[in-house]
Order: C-alpha cells, then structure tokens, then sequence
C-alpha cells in the first residue's frame, strides 16, 4: 500500500474515533467492457477462507424475490475498486450489501478498505457500482434492476488500522434513493447466544451463469447454534456455505409465519470463513459494532466520532458532503412519470397498459415533436382569428431535432451521477421551468395528438417494423468531421463545438440482425448531416421561454393551452400511471405523456448544445438493454438516433399529412371570439380508418401480436394480443 495509508492510519489512531469516512472521487471512465467482463480482483486475505460445506444446499432465489416487494428486493449486488489500481488495472472486486435505507447499504468493512496479504492492499475504496434487481449482465436495463453509485463511506476505524476481524463492517452511502417497494431490512443488536435459523443471501462468486461470476442471487437457511462469548473473536458463526461474493450479506434470523419460515430481522454482517466455520461482524452490545454512530458519519456535517480521511484521494478534497443538489421540486416527478412511458426498442420488461407506450414511446414522442414543431410553425404563421387558412410544410431540421431531442433525453436520463450530469440537469431544469410547460398543457395536446400518435405507432410498427426487427453493433468507428457548408452563418459557436465533439468520438454503428441493408451504413454516413441539421433547426416557439418572441398566433395558442375548463375530456386533469394496467390508460392520456415527453426532450437537447465540450466528453453513460457496457456520451446518443432516426424522419411526412389537417383545424382561427378553443363539446375528430398495408387484409396485418385496427384504437380492441414490452430507469432519476 502507498504511503498515504500511515497519514490516515496515525490521523485514525490520534483522534482515536469509533470510525472513519471519506467521499468518493467523480469515477469519470468505467472502461470499455461491462462489469461481468472485467477480471474479477482476487482477494485472497478473505476468499480462500470462505467455506463450502458438503452437501451444497445453496438455492437460487427465485427473480420474484427480489423483484419489487419481494423479501430480497434490498439485497445490493456491488462492485469495488481501489485507490491502489491503476488506471489499466481492469479488475473489480465483487461483494453485496443490504439497504437499510433507500440511499444506505451496510456491507462488509473489507469491501470498502483493501487490506490485502500482509498489509500490502490496495487502500480506500474510491468506486462502487450497487444493483437491486440483478440477475446477470442480460439483466441490466431492466425495468426490475436499479443502478447506483456509492458516494460516501463510513467504516471502523479498527478496522481500517489494523484489519481487526470483529469490526468489518461499512455503511455506504448512495447518490440517489433507490426506489419503489423496496422491503428495507431492519437490524437489531445480536443476541449474545441462541439456537435460531439463520440464513445468509447474496451473490456468490463460485457460481457462475455464461461465464459470469456472482451474477445471480443464491442462499442458504439452516438452524444454527452459537454463543458470542466462546466463539472465535467473538464473531457470529455458523455452517451455512459462503464464497468470496457474499462478504458483506445480511445474517438473516428467520422465524416462522403461515406454516413457512421468512426473514425476520438481520443481526450480523457476513465478512469471513475459517475454523470449520463462517462468521459475521455483529451488531451493537458486548462485542458488535455501534451502527447507529457509524450512520451518523453519514450527515453532512459528520460526526464528532467520525474522523474524515478523504485526503489524499485524488480529485477529493475533505468538506462538505459532495451529495448532489436535489433536482427541483416537482421536475424529479415529471421526469419519473416520462421516463416510464418510454423503452429501449430492444427492450423486454413490464407490460405497459397503451400500445403508443414502450418500445415505440421513444419514436412516436419524436414524432410528437415534430407535430410540435408544425403546431407552432403554424401559429407562426398566422393570428388564430384570422380568416385564412395556414398552410404548413414540413421544414427541414424540424425532424431531425425531434430524432436528436429525444436521444439527447434518453441519454442524460442514463448519464452516471457527477458534475457534468449535475450541470446538464440544472440547464435541462431552469429552461423546463422557464418554459411555462406542464402536465395540463401536454394533456391539452394530447388529446389533440391521438390520431397523429395512432397513425405513427401503426406506421413505425408495420411498415417500418422498430419493434420486430432487432439491430446489434457491427463496429466501432468515427463519423465523418463537418464542414463549413454544414454550420449556417447564425449559429452558435456551441452548436459547432458539439458537432467537433462528436467527430472526434469512436461510436459503434448498428444494424439489423440478419439484413442487409445499404441505407443503414448511408444513414451512418450521413449522420454529421443529420446532427448539424437537427441542432441549427428552430426552436420550437412554443418552449422559447420567452414570451416577448411569441408571434399572436402563438400567443393565442398559449393562452389556450394556459385556459383551465374543468372539462376532464378536454384536460384530463389525473394521469393514470403508464405502467397500472389495474387502472385503464386512454389513448389521450398516453398521447399527452408522449407530448409532455416531447418537451422535455427539446430542454435536454438545449442543455446538451449549450453544454460545455469536455462535460460531453467526459460523461458516462450506463449500459441499457442492448448493452450492458457503459458508454460515452456521444455512443449513447448516436446509438439512439441510429435505432429510430432513419424510420422517424421517413415516416413523418405521412403521418402529419393524415394529422396535421386536425391540428391545424385546432388551432385555425373561427369567425366567433373564442375559436375551436373553446371547451365547447363537439363531435370528436376520429383517425382515418386504418390503411390496408400492401393488399394485406385487417385480418392477417399483425402487430407484435395485435391487429393493426387494435392498435390504431385502443389494446382494448384486441385483449388477447400480448402487450408491448418494455422499460426501464429511470431512469436514474
């Protein structure tokens, strides 16, 4: 170990504390496999001594377990590196952990300090990736599995001197909650000695799934015997089977209820093996450790027991807790209800309740914003109470924007927590909010958008086939560097940073699984093109932010989508969640989530092109279900315009042939004052009945399953097709 293990072991031996804490440097690069590829950091000071007692009785727990609700929902699958491993060193040690917070794990002390044989160990911890949910690398991106990153540590401060076996344990703080149903694990202090079940769970690296260790969740219950004060070190013992990969799982004491035996409460922290036996840290009394003064290490101005030793790590510097700022109030909720709503398109997950929703979600919410851009474009044009008809033709960029609007949102909302992404969301937030935009307006829209989603969604899905036709990576390469031609004389010196930024990024190129298709590398080819047109296109007026460049057409529009009626089938005030298939979401209510999407989109696309260069650069994008590696930033958001750009923009100009003459009779002004804005009832304005695809008749047009009139109105229309598939997190809002 470097020589700044003495600094803070002399500082931890003069303050003589219970404990020691230290923050967490910003990790900017995860490097380029994903976790289950990387060599697995043997640590032989603790893993050789793990016991695997014949028989082998250890289960896999079922995937409903630690599903959401389930008993095991807050066992934490972590990976760690150390301040001692270079930059080329691309092991991480594995582990678990269990919540007893939504942003607090407890795992084992050796987890977060490196010890190492005689003394010789890697140091502080300086990374840890936390999963609830895991079940293998395939599983990532899954709506099941959550992604954390520790940002803060508290462990013992015996521990960190001199190794001592009794007090290795660590609290671990994350960057954000994790959330749902999580079924937080209580603790208490362990009983001097007992006969009790005890069970331990977590994910052992002797097993394997597709070359992948410790990638599922196993455990063992047993009765066991023990007594505190004769046993080794004073440690909690038991004959219950255990591999390098479940340091730092719960004791579980079990009890029986309903004629079956359920944990209880936990009452150790799994950390070793040796003797005959496995053994665990325990908690609070005679012999355990205070895990209520450890926790209170975590606040943010510390604790008097609690020396900081984050000195020393670089790009950390000892302070304040470096915990983000919260996103402001009530954009964390908008963001969670659009972020669910939406799906990788090779994603598989919950069932969503319309078919506008999942993996087409992304691609039909592009569309949205370029119906978005047409309904401002043709407020533009004229004031709402004049006599004329607006025309309106699809400009060039409008699509182009909407495709990079909706990928830059995808890719913020994967971006792994750090300054960068604290910066980008900030920008995302204050135009959000200057924008005016909210739910009600969006659910304004949407009622007005259904026809436009009905015909993108059946367009995409059959003609275009996003959701059938799969697409993997193929290689890795640059796109081409722009020209002068490509930047027009008014844009912003960032718009041309972003495209140099882009150019000079590797990124993978996609294609379809068993096609040949030219016009995907002619759509890579043409990627700077499409970039450079869709980051020059217009602002759509309507999120301008700035109410003195709204036209009086736009301003008319505004003042509508600003008017409350109390008409529920005009402003659908309550939005059902897009994943409770128990309470029926309509095609208006789906349409106005995709809309709301749509909006929020162009703020992220704003915040990205203002952002600076090395921010970009810089960024980490977490792995989704088409990959579980991370990625950068510019891999990410490439990634997504090559999935859903070429079928958008061809798509689009039909869709809004059909939609736009609705749209614009929504916003075309009436002889009388108050125009077709007001809440007046009327006869709906249907879809046009569904088109026959290539002489296909109704009955054989299919559409993942669903015809494609079931798709057009409602799943309702077609009860036992099975619903699209999808999503994620988060994401990791």
């Amino acid at each position: 170990m470097s020589n700044l293990k003495f600094d803070f072991v002399q500082a931890l031996k003069g303050a003589k504390g219970l404990g020691a804490s230290w923050r967490l440097p910003e990790f900017k690069t995860l490097g380029q496999k994903p976790e289950s590829e990387f060599r697995v950091l043997e640590d032989k000071h603790h893993n050789e001594e793990e016991s695997v007692f014949e028989p082998d009785n250890r289960e896999i727990i079922p995937p409903g377990d630690f599903a959401d609700g389930g008993k095991y929902r807050s066992i934490v699958k972590i990976s760690m590196r150390y301040e001692g491993m270079g930059e080329d060193d691309d092991r991480w040690a594995i582990g678990t952990g269990y919540l007893v917070a939504p942003d607090v794990l407890i795992t084992a002390g050796h987890c977060v300090f490196h010890h190492g044989d005689g003394g010789q160990g890697l140091g502080r911890l300086t990374h840890m990736r936390c999963f609830i949910g895991y079940d293998g690398k395939n599983s990532v991106g899954k709506s099941s599995v959550q992604f954390r990153t520790a940002i803060m540590v508290v462990t013992t401060a015996k521990f960190v001197i001199d190794g001592a076996r009794s007090s290795d344990v660590a609290i671990v703080k994350v960057d954000r909650a994790f959330e749902g149903n999580l079924n937080l694990f209580k603790y208490q202090d362990t009983p001097l000695k007992a006969t009790a079940f005890l069970g331990i769970v977590g994910y052992p690296g002797d097993k394997q799934m597709n070359g992948e260790r410790g990638a599922q969740m196993y455990g063992l219950v047993d009765e066991v015997t023990y007594d505190l004060a004769t046993s080794q070190k004073n440690m909690l013992e038991y004959r219950i089977s255990t591999a390098g990969g479940q340091s730092g799982a719960p004791v579980l004491k079990f009890k029986l209820r309903s004629g079956q035996i359920v944990p209880d409460v936990v009452i150790g922290t799994h950390c070793y093996g040796g003797s005959g036996k496995n053994s665990a840290s325990v908690i609070g009394g005679q012999y355990g450790n205070d895990y209520k003064t450890l926790m209170d290490g975590l606040q943010k101005n510390g604790s008097l027991y609690i020396t900081d030793i984050s000195k020393g790590l670089p790009g950390v510097e000892p302070g304040p807790d470096p915990s983000p700022e919260p996103v402001a109030e009530g954009f964390l909720d908008i963001l969670k209800d659009i972020g669910r709503v939406v799906t990788p398109i090779a994603q598989q997950g919950l069932s969503f309740a319309s078919p506008f929703l999942g993996p087409l979600g992304g691609p039909v919410s592009a569309i949205g914003g370029i119906a978005l851009g047409a309904l401002s474009k043709v407020c533009e044009e004229s004031a709402l109470d004049e006599d004329k008809t607006p025309s309106y033709k699809l400009q060039d960029g409008v699509a182009q924007r909407a495709v990079l609007a909706e990928a830059a949102l995808q890719t913020v909302l994967r971006m792994e927590r750090s300054p960068a992404n604290k910066r980008i969301m900030d920008s995302m937030t204050a135009k959000y909010q200057g924008s005016g935009f909210d739910a009600d307006k969006a659910n304004k829209l949407g009622a007005k958008l259904v026809p436009l989603m009905s015909q993108a969604g059946l367009h995409l899905a059959i003609n275009e086939n996003l959701v059938t036709n799969k697409k993997q990576a193929t290689g890795v390469q640059k796109i081409k560097p722009h020209g002068p031609e490509l930047i027009v004389p008014s844009a912003d010196t960032q718009v041309e940073d972003f495209l140099d930024a882009a150019a000079q990024a590797e990124v993978k190129t996609w294609r379809t699984i068993g096609k040949e298709d030219k016009s995907e590398a002619e759509f890579f080819n043409d990627l700077t093109q499409f970039l450079a047109t869709g980051s020059q296109a217009p602002k759509p007026a309507l999120i301008s932010g700035n109410p003195a460049d709204l036209t009086p057409g736009q301003k008319q529009l505004e003042a509508y989508l600003s008017k409350k009626s109390g008409n529920e089938a005009t402003d659908l005030p309550v939005r059902p969640s897009p994943t409770d298939k128990s309470r029926p979401i309509s095609d208006a209510h789906a349409a106005g989530y995709l809309a709301h999407r749509a909006i929020v989109a162009e703020c992220a696309l704003q915040a990205v092109l203002e952002a600076k260069k090395t921010d970009l650069q810089d960024s980490v994008i977490l792995g989704d279900a088409t990959s579980a590696e991370p990625e950068s930033f510019f891999d990410g958001l490439l990634k997504t315009v090559q999935m859903m750009g070429s079928a958008v923009v061809k798509v689009a100009p039909k869709v809004l042939d059909v939609a736009l003459p609705i749209l614009i009779d929504t916003v075309k002004s009436h002889a009388r004052a108050e125009s077709i804005f007001d809440d007046t009832p009327s006869v709906p304005v249907g879809p046009p009945a569904p088109p026959r695809f290539n002489g296909v008749s109704e009955a054989a047009v299919k559409v993942n399953g669903a015809s494609a009139d079931g798709f057009v109105n409602g799943i309702e229309k077609n009860p036992d097709a099975p619903p699209f598939i999808p999503d994620h997190l988060a994401p990791q809002v």
